[in-house]
């Protein structure tokens, strides 16, 4: 939603803007562009069609002021027209928009009232905390499920206390929304430097049997805020028998600086299996480190073919130009697919044609 709010009014923004553009050159305005709020809050009064009404919305999404939520509220359990008031009050950056959606909670059922909870969250109104939390436990999973995903764009501390006292209790068909919640939540304490509350919720979720993206993301963040506290994580997870753990190791790895890390993927890869193996030489490539150069080139000789293909293809990406005689002996490898791997890399090598 906030996607396309976000679209829509640039959009209109550009619009308006043409129209001043054709103004200036003496053409005659777009009316629909340029009716001021006092007159479109009376379209929402009137008994003016859904199309006008639904104009008015949007362009109050970009000029309305507190006088237009009272009209925008009133429309909130209109089926036709909820959507669209929705998309003006989340925008209106007077508090009485979110003390009206907030007011709406307790009027509204199913659809109109799944999308109020993700105004709120839209509007990021730490004021709702208390009032979504309530919603996390509804029958209606839907609203369940819109309620966590709110909280978490909220992000407050007191957000993610209410998603994790829930978390125990909810749904298979939930669970996923109030991870989400979760890690939306870990991500905004992150980034205002509360750290160690965000590491909690990592952990928390990492202990959880959940879905694939859950585990991988919470994994992520567990050793990304650990920095190179997090570089035994990093190891133990690469040794996973879970394949999605290990690809969230090698793939969270790529994001992290330093020798510290490279020697750590370096150290997990030679008794790593094939699969494993791949993975953590993928990481070495992007990651772009000389220091890998020597291990790259020993799988890329000999082991299964699979393993050497990456092998050959982790040296081209890191451009280590040490590397052109290992890769020019490849070259007469009697797998025409070695070879021509091969090949392609010592030419990608910086002073090799």
């Amino acid at each position: 939603m906030s996607f396309l709010r976000s679209n829509l009014s640039l959009i209109s923004i550009a619009l308006l803007l043409a129209v001043s553009d054709t103004t200036a050159f003496g053409q005659a305005p777009t009316p629909l562009l340029t009716q001021p709020p006092d007159k479109l809050i009376a379209i929402l009064k009137s008994d003016a069609g859904h199309k006008e009404k639904a104009d008015a919305c949007r362009q109050l999404a970009v000029i309305g002021t507190k006088e237009a939520v009272a009209p925008l509220a009133s429309l909130l359990e209109d089926e036709k027209l909820s959507h669209m008031a929705r998309y003006a009050l989340e925008t209106i950056p007077d508090p009485a928009a979110a003390e009206a959606l907030r007011g709406a909670l307790g009027k509204l059922k199913g659809r109109p009232l799944v999308g109020v909870i993700g105004s709120l969250g839209v509007r990021r109104d730490a004021n709702a905390v208390e009032a979504l939390a309530k919603f996390l436990v509804n029958s209606d999973a839907e609203v369940a499920q819109g309620a966590a995903r709110a909280l978490g764009s909220i992000g407050t501390s007191a957000a993610a206390k209410s998603l994790d006292a829930a978390l125990a209790a909810a749904s298979a068909g939930t669970q996923v929304a109030f991870c989400e919640g979760l890690l939306r939540c870990a991500e905004a304490l992150a980034a205002r430097g509360e750290r160690d509350e965000a590491i909690k919720i990592y952990d928390r979720l990492r202990g959880l049997a959940g879905p694939h993206q859950v585990r991988a993301g919470s994994l992520r963040g567990a050793i990304l805020l650990r920095q190179k506290e997090g570089l035994p994580l990093l190891r133990q997870a690469l040794r996973s028998e879970d394949f999605i753990l290990v690809g969230a190791a090698a793939r969270t790895a790529m994001e992290m600086p330093g020798g510290e890390v490279t020697q750590a993927l370096l150290t997990e890869l030679k008794p790593a299996p094939a699969n494993n193996q791949i993975l953590i030489i993928q990481a070495l490539g992007k990651r772009g480190d000389r220091a890998a150069t020597d291990s790259l080139c020993a799988l890329a000789k000999s082991g299964e073919k699979s393993v050497r293909l990456a092998a050959i293809r982790a040296l081209a990406e890191i451009g280590d130009a040490t590397a052109a005689p290992i890769l020019a002996e490849l070259e007469k490898d009697a797998d025409p697919t070695i070879s021509a791997a091969a090949m392609e890399g010592r030419a990608a090598l910086p002073g090799q044609k």
